[in-house]
């Protein structure tokens, strides 16, 4: 890796000497002194993400580009929480909490509402039989599966009861609850791990390449720039 690559992003804050200024829409502008960077830092100005809750009471169709003449590949149930660009109008492109093949495709932002910020922690299953994943937060709710010993996943960082699970499991059990008294907080590899959408530079591979760490502050989104040194999350 070439030093340039390595220490050349110079980032400030609007009003200092340097290139990072809040625009209206909560975006980022970056200014990149390496122009290997370029392609990255455009991406980093789009990826503020927000959770929502689908509101269309008979699903909210997803669908192939921003408008109803795109073609439609699958419906969100109601109640639905989601993750989404940060948008207060118009149409938006599913980020997370969803099935994989619809990452990127988009829904109305008229039928979601947005929800209370998440911040999403690391954790490893210390239940030597494993750790069930139920419905709801209690042994009352329907177990939908086990999460295995030894397994690394995100979830909502909580230090007792019961939590949801956001990351590193099967897309059905995004949203799903685990006991957190089998839950071993770990330090995360390769960034930062974000509430608003439970972004990580995982679910953002460019971010990552261009040693940049993206948090997800509501509306908004702070970037801030470190070494490469990027591990593999599991």
């Amino acid at each position: 890796m070439r030093t340039s690559a390595r220490t050349g992003m110079a980032l400030a804050v609007a009003g200092a000497a340097g290139g990072l200024s809040l625009l209206s829409g909560g975006a980022v502008a970056v200014a990149a002194t390496d122009a290997g960077h370029a392609e990255a830092a455009a991406t980093a100005s789009r990826a503020a993400v927000c959770r929502y809750e689908v509101t269309a009471r008979h699903g909210l169709a997803v669908r192939t580009g921003p408008g109803v003449k795109y073609r439609q590949v699958g419906t969100l149930p109601y109640r639905k929480h989601i993750s989404a660009d940060c948008k207060n109008s118009g149409w938006t492109q599913l980020r997370g909490s969803v099935p994989p093949a619809w990452i990127g495709k988009w829904v109305s932002r008229t039928y979601l509402k947005p929800i209370a910020s998440v911040s999403v922690c690391r954790y490893e299953v210390t239940a030597r039989h494993g750790l069930a994943v139920r419905n709801g937060p209690g042994t009352k709710f329907k177990q939908v599966g086990t999460l295995p010993y030894g397994k690394h996943i995100g979830a909502d960082c909580k230090n007792s009861g019961w939590t949801q699970l956001r990351q590193s499991v099967p897309p059905a059990w995004i949203g799903k609850w685990v006991s957190r008294t089998y839950l071993k907080p770990i330090k995360p590899h390769g960034g930062v791990m974000a509430g608003g959408g439970g972004t990580s530079m995982s679910s953002l591979p460019m971010l990552a390449g261009a040693g940049l760490g993206v948090l997800a502050l509501g509306g908004g989104i702070a970037v801030a720039a470190r070494r490469r040194q990027v591990k593999g999350v599991s």
